[in-house]
């Protein structure tokens, strides 16, 4: 133990180090006071078992438990650092927007607990800790239970909630439920607004008062006056019935707040949605009124507004020397064109550009305003063409030259800040994108920009935020983006159309497939409507497009896409584009499924090629990798496939939300490659890893959890241990029940598993039956190419055989076999077990036939 970090009615938690593999890891321990008893022993174990069931990253999760040598109960978690939600509040100044989005986050890891069926029953501010990056962590679940669990005599070995922050019905020893939750999530929002605790304020049976009757000043009190009063009293009404029915209605008006809607808890009535509706469009409505107001004073105001003109002219200039500038260098650059100065050689843009950055680096222009407008010009040009590494040099000489404290050279800092942005997403560098493009949005909010400049800046803070995994704040800055294109009146435009490509590929994605769909109807329709036949933007939503088509399971609708958008990468970003990398990487994707291993090959290294030449680093090389590792193992390349896996998780991180996808993959891939290998023992460390992984990444609630999850009961079945395979098919397909319903390709390939489950059990007959529904299910599902419903007629073969019903079984292997030798090695396992079945099914034949004419 290293020090103590608090103590309460029953335990201390102390700060420790536990040794993981030689490495030392920081833990939070807590044991309990003096000599237990056995109602604090029970309530240990509880809470044990309680946060065992709960991973939620804004939930401190558990890691081991037990007792000591001594008999001593104790609780290993993880170490959170930061500080207490009342210290957070004293040292932090009041941000409502920041402080709301803390709660916002909270009330979800409160959802986590009820959706699981357990309660917390005591929360209150000082059982949140408030990371350094601003998030919350919910602590302490030491008098929590299960809904609707009855703990008889054993209840409570204390009370079950704190003086000051419990439930109603609490107090008065009813029964809890997630409502008593909600009660004390709104307190928490109470001490959030006040800087007040409310156990000062609230005593005994009082009821919980408006937060602005305790602000500490006017302008608090104004800010609080109205929708954030009327939240806080419907979370914490008398009665349950009267409060939010769940911690997420609770979070949805929060977020209605922020959004500037209509929240749930306001009346219905015209003058409160009228004053949301003049709130949301402040610009509309303030051009409206401003109208009337002219009309009025016109006599009054014309001073004012000759000097509004005067400095419009100025700015007018101002940006007309930038436009000058930079047309001027560009007519430079294409002057390089010149047949007698190329050559002979082709002429490429990036050539042109090549060219120009080397004269800017030999003779700069004398004014040091030219030089920069000159390198941000190159440095748009490689953004926007997706070379990244020239242009992240072009942009930090730019904003070198820009003077930060100079007002005038504003616009441009703004513009080299989104390039560098840019680029840095496109280097893989995603942290340092999203801090840069913080930069951006913060520098045009202090410019005062107009709404449809401040539409663009969230608009690509959202694409940032996307990349680097992060989307709820990708949705949430997108969302706000189109709001500012409703305040200027832009309907189909080809801003609308990127923001909302964006949220089409982020909804996909997630699994959200209703919400996609929708988007992708306003998306097309905004295209079709403001986009040229070349403009990049269609390339975005074809690719948007191909994830949409692939979470309904349509598969030749998602190569469709996908080929639309690697033809569009080549024909406008050429060779040396990541975006051309990214589209070669999708069409292998798309192809996998079909067994085509020969193009799926030639498209990953043309992806890998682009990315070296283009200097990106060694996790984003490492990504393309993992990707080669699972086409090896489709194609029975199972020594190279565990090379590719064994390099890629070397050099993926393990710690970056954005790269998870692919060392989720790269392990499960290496897991698999293993046990073909006949590694047996590596490939369970390796599957238990990749849970592990999934889990703290994405959640066991995740679709990618259910996938991780199918991948090892295959493994725990093939290697005979049924039970546990059993117990991880199950739990994959509640999963898969709750993200793709109705699936006739998910039908297939879990009444594949259970087909092959019931035959290792011995039971032929239900092995038979699984296999039918399988095979049913896969002529009604688009993939019917797809290599796993080839191994299905394998398998169906092997059972079909088996029970006697040789024909049918010679006629799946006739259908599998041949597409079996397009796209896999001789030495693919399914391929060579189907062809020892048919040669032995043809001897079979050919005894049998011998015999009869004898």
């Amino acid at each position: 133990m290293l020090s103590e970090l608090g103590a309460g009615g029953m335990g201390t938690v102390f700060l420790a180090e536990r040794d993981v593999d030689g490495t030392a890891q920081r833990v939070a321990l807590k044991l309990l006071h003096g000599v237990p008893t056995l109602a604090e022993k029970r309530r240990m174990r509880r809470e044990r078992a309680l946060l065992a069931g709960l991973n939620h990253p804004q939930i401190a999760k558990h890691l081991d438990g037990g007792e000591t040598e001594q008999g001593q109960p104790f609780l290993v978690m993880d170490y959170v650092e930061g500080s207490t939600l009342p210290d957070y509040i004293a040292a932090q100044p009041f941000d409502p927007g920041r402080r709301l989005e803390l709660f916002r986050q909270l009330c979800m890891a409160a959802q986590h607990a009820h959706q699981r069926l357990i309660l917390h029953r005591d929360i209150k501010p000082s059982n949140v800790i408030v990371r350094h990056d601003g998030s919350p962590v919910l602590l302490d679940f030491g008098v929590g239970k299960l809904i609707g669990e009855s703990l008889g005599d054993h209840a409570t070995v204390t009370v079950a909630f704190t003086p000051g922050y419990g439930a109603p019905e609490q107090r008065r020893g009813e029964e809890a439920t997630t409502s008593a939750d909600v009660f004390g999530l709104g307190t928490v929002l109470f001490d959030l607004l006040t800087d007040v605790r409310l156990s000062t304020v609230r005593k005994g049976d009082a009821p919980v008062p408006a937060p602005s009757a305790h602000a500490q000043d006017r302008a608090r009190r104004l800010v609080l006056r109205g929708d954030l009063d009327r939240i806080v009293l419907k979370a914490c009404a008398e009665r349950p019935e009267d409060r939010y029915a769940t911690a997420t209605a609770l979070a949805d008006d929060i977020a209605a707040y922020l959004e500037g809607r209509p929240i749930s808890a306001a009346p219905d009535r015209v003058g409160y949605r009228l004053r949301r509706f003049v709130g949301r469009h402040r610009l509309a409505c303030a051009v409206g009124v401003g109208a009337l107001v002219l009309v009025g004073v016109f006599v009054v105001r014309l001073d004012v507004e000759r000097q509004r003109s005067h400095q419009a002219e100025i700015a007018a200039e101002r940006e007309a020397r930038y436009a000058h500038a930079s047309r001027d260098f560009l007519v430079s650059v294409l002057g390089a064109s010149d047949p007698s100065l190329a050559r002979g050689k082709p002429i490429t843009v990036g050539a042109l550009l090549s060219a120009a950055t080397q004269k800017l680096a030999r003779n700069p222009p004398e004014d040091r305003a030219t030089r920069a407008i000159a390198w941000l010009t190159v440095a748009e040009v490689y953004a926007s063409l997706n070379d990244p590494q020239p242009g992240l040099r072009a942009s930090d000489i730019a904003l070198s030259l820009l003077d930060d404290r100079d007002r005038a050279s504003g616009e441009l800092r703004a513009r080299a800040l989104s390039a560098r942005g840019k680029v840095l997403t496109q280097l893989d560098r995603h942290r340092e994108a999203l801090a840069t493009m913080q930069q951006m949005v913060e520098l045009r909010e202090r410019l005062h920009a107009g709404p449809v400049e401040m539409a663009r800046a969230y608009g690509v803070y959202g694409a940032t935020a996307e990349k680097a995994a992060e989307f709820d704040s990708a949705s949430r800055h997108m969302r706000r983006a189109l709001a500012y294109l409703d305040q200027a009146g832009v309907g189909d435009s080809p801003d609308r159309a990127s923001l909302l490509i964006g949220l089409l590929g982020m909804s996909a994605a997630r699994s959200k497939v209703s919400e996609a769909q929708a988007y992708f109807g306003q998306a097309d329709t905004a295209a079709k409507a403001s986009l040229g036949p070349d403009d990049p933007l269609w390339f975005s939503l074809h690719k948007s497009a191909a994830r949409l088509r692939y979470a309904q399971h349509r598969a030749h609708e998602e190569r469709w896409h996908t080929r639309q958008a690697l033809e569009i990468a080549h024909r406008i970003y050429g060779e040396n584009s990541r975006l051309t990398a990214d589209a070669e990487t999708y069409m292998a994707m798309a192809l996998i499924p079909e067994g085509d291993g020969r193009n799926v090959s030639d498209h990953l290294q043309r992806a890998r090629a682009i990315m070296e030449r283009i200097g990106l680093d060694e996790r984003s090389l490492a990504e393309n990798d993992s990707m080669l590792a699972t086409h090896y193992l489709d194609i029975g390349d199972y020594p190279r496939s565990l090379a590719f896996a064994d390099d890629a998780i070397a050099r993926l991180p393990t710690d970056e939300p954005g790269m998870a996808q692919a060392t989720i993959n790269a392990h499960v891939t290496r897991a698999r490659a293993l046990l073909k290998l006949g590694r047996e023992v590596e490939s369970d460390g390796a599957f238990e890893r990749a849970l592990d992984m999934t889990r703290r990444f994405r959640g066991e609630g995740s679709a990618k959890y259910a996938w991780v999850a199918l991948c090892y009961a295959e493994m725990l079945i093939d290697t005979g241990r049924l039970d546990e395979g059993e117990r991880n098919l199950e739990l994959s397909r509640a999963g898969y029940a709750v993200h793709f319903p109705g699936s006739p390709s998910m039908r297939s390939t879990f009444a594949t598993a259970d087909s092959v489950l019931a035959r290792k059990r011995g039971d032929l007959t239900a092995a038979r039956r699984h296999v039918e529904v399988a095979l049913q299910y896969d002529g009604e599902s688009h993939f019917a190419d797809r290599f796993e419903y080839l191994r299905t007629r394998v398998i169906g073969a092997e059972i079909f055989a088996l029970g006697g019903d040789t024909a049918r079984a010679h006629a799946l292997l006739a259908q599998a076999i041949p597409a079996l030798e397009r796209g896999a090695l001789p030495t693919e396992s399914t391929l060579v077990h189907a062809r020892a079945l048919m040669a032995r099914l043809n001897h079979e034949k050919v005894a049998t036939s011998g015999a009869a004419r004898r």
